[in-house]
This record gives C-alpha cells, structure tokens and sequence, in this order.
C-alpha cells in the first residue's frame, strides 16, 4: 500500500511548522529547565501533547492513519500526564515506548517525504530539521528505557526526580548526536554504549546523505541550457 502524506504539506499547510517550533520550544527551553519544579513538567506535557496532535495532523490522510497515529497520541499524552501525579515503573516503561514509537514512525513518514521526487522548498528544509530533532528526542527516551532497566547505565550527578533525569538524558541525547563529547554524563552499561556509538554515527551521516540528497535534486530540476548552434 502507498503511503500519502497530505498534498498541502510542502505548500501551505501550517502543521508542520507548528510542530518544529513546538519541538525547538521543548528541546532547547523547557527540558534544561526541567528541574525547577512541577509547572516545568506540565508545560513540557503540554507542549509534548501538542507535538503529538501535531504529528497527527501532518500525516492523517488516510482513516486507518488517522486513527492509528490518534490512539497513539491520545495513549501517551494520558500516560504522561498520570506519571506526573504517579510515579510508577511500569507507567514509565508503557509511556516512553508509546512516544518512541510514535516519534519514530511520524520520522520515517517525514524523512520520506524529505527525501522524495520534488523541487527544493522551505517546507522540506523544515522537514530534515524536524526530523534531526525528533531523532535527538527519540534516543533519549530510549535512553530512559536503559535507565529503567538498570539505573548504573549512566554515570552522571545524582538524580532527584525523574523530570531532571529526562533533562540530562536529552541533554546527553543531542550531546551525542552532534559528538560534541563533554564527558559530564558517561555511558556505563554495554547497551547504553551501543546505543550511543550508533547516535552518533546517525548523527554524522543523516546531514551528509542530505546534502547530498538535496544537491542532487536542485541539480536534477535546473533547467538545461539550450542548444546552440556554433
């Protein structure tokens, strides 16, 4: 079956800027402060529920999308708020794999359309930059997936709640990907190892391959020179 994304994605269609700004607002604003206090969290909830409706408005086309991307948006916005007032293992294991798969199929949705037949627009810029940004959010929750598994996967400063724990594994998330290196947080445990060195290769090639992606298109729709006759 063919997958569609909406026609008026790349033209006019408001939904995926809404969801770029969300994700700059929660990555580089709200998650660093994410240790300064419960108002913090809910604005993230928030600001996270909206990524997610947003993410269904760009790919719903189809009914089966829409309903699949819906119920697993609704699922993990409602997961999310009730682990703010319940603190539970199981919650956390449910929820951050509810949003991991979520983000990675609205990224694959995305980076299809990026890398597909068209003229160069804003729209697809916008697209590659969501899609690096999704990427950066999704390691870390599967980071945090890790962390459940086995606390000592990270050697990091002492964690007092799990908002600042999902702060710094962001924070170690886009550190990563971009292989800046601080050192501050280590990955310890062998899995949370594999899944760094692995980031951080994507986190190389994802803007080499589209460069040279986008290279070759503008490249393939200039115009051709006319023929003149010497």
């Amino acid at each position: 079956m063919q997958i569609r994304i909406g026609s008026h994605f790349w033209k006019s269609d408001w939904h995926l800027s809404l969801l770029l700004g969300l994700l700059l607002v929660v990555v580089f604003i709200l998650y660093p402060l994410g240790s300064r206090g419960t108002i913090i969290g809910i604005l993230i909830q928030s600001f996270f529920s909206l990524i997610l409706i947003s993410g269904v408005a760009i790919v719903a086309v189809r009914r089966v999308t829409r309903i699949i991307g819906a119920l697993l948006a609704v699922g993990t916005a409602t997961v999310g708020l009730v682990r703010l007032y319940m603190d539970d293992g199981i919650l956390t294991v449910v929820g951050v794999s509810l949003w991991i798969l979520f983000f990675v199929a609205l990224t694959g949705l995305i980076l299809l359309k990026v890398f597909s037949e068209g003229k160069i627009n804003f729209h697809r810029i916008q697209g590659a930059i969501a899609v690096y940004l999704l990427l950066g959010v999704t390691w870390s929750g599967l980071y945090r997936l890790i962390v459940y598994f086995d606390p000592g996967a990270f050697n990091m400063p002492s964690i007092k709640s799990e908002a600042e724990l999902m702060s710094r594994l962001v924070y170690f998330s886009f550190v990563t990907m971009t292989t800046v290196g601080y050192g501050d947080i280590v990955a310890v445990h062998p899995m949370a190892r594999s899944m760094a060195m692995v980031q951080a290769l994507t986190g190389q090639l994802f803007p080499a391959v589209l460069i040279a992606r986008l290279v070759s298109m503008e490249l393939s729709h200039q115009t051709p020179p006319a023929d003149t006759d010497i």
